[in-house]
């Protein structure tokens, strides 16, 4: 019989719940590097949760695990009947029914939109300030997704500025002090979260009505494929769907981008070299033309970077998943109900899958002698992200938009340090001093 995973010593009543909660990352980083790649936590508010950090356990959960593993309850308190909350026949008619937006052809034919917003974001900008760099990226892509898949151009003034709080909001479902609280606690993050979740859920409400009115106006982004879809009798089949489907989009689909462009400025503004060979590259293939299509082929090198910043900070850190049978990881035991987590930064920082791990080496990636599930930013298996060619469509657009014209010098005092909340946030704003290129 397999045996119960190990556990570093746990304080009474409390186990693990102070340390996990003060420092999540370290605390989990420390208790792998002691008992291996298979640890029980003992953290209050969850039913573990057991943290998995090896490709070969991420691929028993997100490949293999078949309907031993679903998503956790938060997936449904954030995204309802969103594609990355359902499970089984009914995420199956909702990927069939988005997959086409997604493909590689459809994706690329937003190139010009995604430029165009990005463009008018920068245009914004003057050498010599200082921008704080996780907002500007969280805007410019919230702007993308509005303007791609929601035909809707946000607008640079005030006028949206509880969409643009809203959209960030929802992040506020999951951060430290909340998950060692039971969920009736009003905390202040959750009271943010569900004021977020019904500002974006009136505007969307707003837009759907809009649309509405404009039947037959050839429009074919997301919302208007929802609404048209909305009485043919397959999905979505209510109104709550819809809503849900796209809040769920909006927050996949700008807020991972924005955490992945946030840390390569980083990245870039830390390594010179490295950022002086990209400007080569932007230079070279894109010239005095405006990012396009056509450029993404040839941007090897940027498309490199932007994997790399994705593999030293993933923009989902962990990948949580609920046992509906006990199962066996790695020799281990974990019984029904627990709560197992996939740790992507803690795979994505093993020195047994990368060399010089903690190093930002864009290089490596001219070849991958590595584990099939070493690299999970985008998750694995057939629930991998559908929004993974957008995303890194629109991150390699947006480093050539801007590296075209600017440098970014990192005006941050040390070293960046991170917040994880449900994503991979920075602590702070993440400083950048813009420098012209002219």
């Amino acid at each position: 019989m397999a045996e119960t995973p190990p556990s570093p010593t746990a304080l009474p009543l409390l186990g693990h719940t102070v340390r996990f909660a003060r420092d999540p990352f370290g605390f989990v980083e420390r208790a792998v590097d002691e008992y291996g790649d298979v640890v029980e936590l003992d953290v209050l508010g969850t039913d573990g949760p057991y943290v998995l950090a090896h490709p070969d356990h991420a691929e028993r959960v997100l490949v293999d695990g078949g309907d031993a593993f679903e998503k956790t309850d938060d997936f449904t308190e954030a995204f309802g009947e969103g594609l990355v909350a359902v499970e089984g026949t009914e995420w199956a008619d909702q990927r069939q029914f988005l997959q086409p937006l997604f493909y590689r052809e459809a994706v690329r034919g937003y190139a010009e939109t995604m430029v165009d917003q990005m463009q008018r974001r920068v245009d914004r900008w003057r050498a010599g300030e200082t921008r704080p760099m996780r907002e500007e990226m969280g805007a410019l892509t919230l702007e993308v997704v509005f303007a791609t898949l929601f035909g809707r151009e946000l607008s640079l003034s005030g006028d949206d500025a509880r969409i643009r709080r809203a959209a960030s909001g929802l992040n506020d479902l999951v951060v430290p002090t909340s998950w060692v609280l039971p969920d009736w606690v009003p905390t202040p993050s959750r009271r943010q979260f569900e004021q977020s979740r019904r500002t974006l859920r009136e505007e969307v409400r707003r837009l759907l009505r809009e649309r509405a009115g404009d039947e037959g106006d050839g429009s074919r982004d997301l919302l208007s494929l929802l609404a048209a879809a909305r009485d043919d009798g397959g999905y979505p089949r209510t109104d709550t769907a819809v809503e849900d489907q796209l809040v769920s989009m909006l927050f996949a689909g700008h807020e991972t981008t924005a955490l992945a462009l946030t840390y390569t400025w980083y990245l870039l503004a830390r390594h010179p070299a490295v950022e002086a060979r990209v400007h080569d590259e932007v230079d070279r293939v894109v010239g005095d033309d405006r990012p396009r299509a056509t450029h993404l082929d040839d941007l090897e090198r940027t498309t490199r970077v932007v994997r790399e910043s994705m593999r030293l900070y993933p923009p989902i850190h962990t990948i949580p998943r609920r046992t509906t049978r006990p199962v066996t990881v790695g020799g281990y035991r974990v019984p029904a109900g627990g709560e197992v987590h996939v740790s992507v930064v803690r795979i994505h920082r093993d020195d047994r899958f990368f060399d010089d791990p903690l190093s930002f080496r864009p290089d490596r990636w001219l070849d991958d002698d590595r584990p099939r599930f070493a690299y999970l930013p985008f998750g694995a298996g057939s629930r991998r992200c559908i929004g993974r060619e957008f995303a890194l469509t629109e991150a390699v657009l947006a480093v050539a938009a801007i590296a075209r014209d600017y440098r970014l010098e990192w005006a941050g005092d040390g070293a960046l340090e991170l917040a994880p909340e449900m994503t991979t946030q920075p602590a702070g704003d993440v400083p950048m001093r813009i420098r012209s290129r002219e």
